[in-house]
């Protein structure tokens, strides 16, 4: 395989997301879910809530009237898929409830099959993970739940130490793709990054491993400016965005949660439990107990990469992240570095606000002299 064919593959993964479905295949919206529990019983497993920019299904005005103004895009969009029946071969489509998104899309596909206007199937499952270490009692009911649900029997410790060791490949590519992004001469893109990046939810870890390291190992571009820029806020999945920022420096940290949530950690052992206390203390996920243990491993991070500055952004509905920003801001700013706070941004960013963006962004970077 060429290098080329292994960035179309990726690339074409990431274009056709969550848009081909198969019988039986298992739905997951949401960050934080231990999807090798799932792929390890051999099931299919795909993403709903990042769906592809030209999505069109509209399920009507009654649908549309149902859903209130301050939901988020990615839920709205999912919702009309849902009411037209796109999921209707699932076998189960299971929500994290410590995903805000998540838990707002399972309460509104609830109402929408109470009211009449989406079909009696898929299964819908609320999975609810606490993110703390007294939990972890709680948290293997709650797996033994999820089995019960989904009728399915949980994976023999074979077939989970086969699919740890596919996953630990995965992490380690991608471990790779990241610390190609902290070199000066990175030959990767932060737009094509994400792209490479995301496309695996739709793949088993050894694939996407394998794709990984072919594409990076032909993959080059010219070296890159300074400054050396962080990324931190709401899921991007336009790289457009991308290439906005790229062209006023260089994305050397990616703290975006469809980059940095996803895969949840791993640990050295194959057993659901060891896997579940992996996934309740990923730091990587701001619904963990305590809370500042998030901040810290992103603060450490966007420090480790050097940044230079850190540009935040936010979506128009966001009710977490935001409420970190001063707090994040205030120190970065001790260790020296500044945030630029691009405020909100539209999921699917229309050209003329991409522009306005790019203006506010040189302006800034300008005025602190880092461009």
């Amino acid at each position: 395989m060429t290098s080329d064919d292994a960035a179309n593959m990726l690339e074409n993964a990431f274009a056709l997301r969550g848009t081909v479905l198969s019988t039986d295949m298992i739905g997951i919206f949401g960050e934080g879910f231990p999807e090798i529990l799932l792929r390890a019983t051999g099931a299919p497993v795909t993403c709903l809530h990042i769906l592809p920019q030209d999505d069109t299904a509209d399920a009507g005005q009654d649908v549309a009237d149902c859903i209130e103004p301050f939901v988020d895009h990615a839920v709205q969009r999912f919702l009309h898929r849902f009411a037209c029946g796109c999921f209707n071969d699932l076998r189960a489509i299971i929500f994290c409830r410590d995903d805000t998104a998540a838990l707002v899309a399972y309460q509104y596909a609830l109402e929408l099959r109470r009211l009449g206007l989406a079909p009696a199937t898929p299964k819908l499952i609320l999975w609810n993970l606490v993110h703390a270490p007294h939990a972890h009692g709680f948290n293997m009911l709650q797996l033994e739940t999820l089995w019960q649900h989904l009728e399915i029997a949980p994976p023999t410790p074979d077939a989970l130490s086969l699919a740890l060791q596919d996953e630990h490949a995965r992490a380690t590519a991608l471990s790779e793709l990241t610390q190609c992004r902290l070199a000066t001469d990175a030959p990767v893109r932060a737009g094509t990054a994400m792209t490479w990046h995301v496309a695996g939810r739709w793949m088993g870890g050894a694939q996407h491993a394998a794709l990984l390291r072919a594409a990076l190992g032909a993959a080059t571009q010219p070296p890159r400016q300074a400054p050396r820029l962080g990324l931190i806020g709401a899921a991007i999945t336009q790289t457009g965005v991308y290439d906005m920022i790229e062209a006023h420096g260089a994305i050397v940290c990616d703290m975006q949660p469809l980059v940095a949530a996803w895969p949840v950690d791993l640990p050295a052992t194959a057993t659901p439990d060891a896997i579940l206390k992996a996934a309740a203390s990923d730091t990587d996920c701001q619904r963990l107990v305590p809370p500042d243990a998030y901040t810290d491993t992103l603060i450490d991070r966007l420090l480790a990469a050097q940044c230079d500055a850190v540009i935040c952004q936010l979506h128009p509905h966001d009710d977490v992240f935001g409420w970190d920003v001063p707090h994040i801001k205030q120190r970065l700013g001790a260790a020296g570095i500044p945030l630029v706070d691009l405020g909100f941004v539209d999921a699917v960013p229309a050209d003329h606000r991409l522009a306005a963006l790019d203006a506010v962004l040189a302006k800034d970077l300008k005025q602190r002299g880092l461009v």
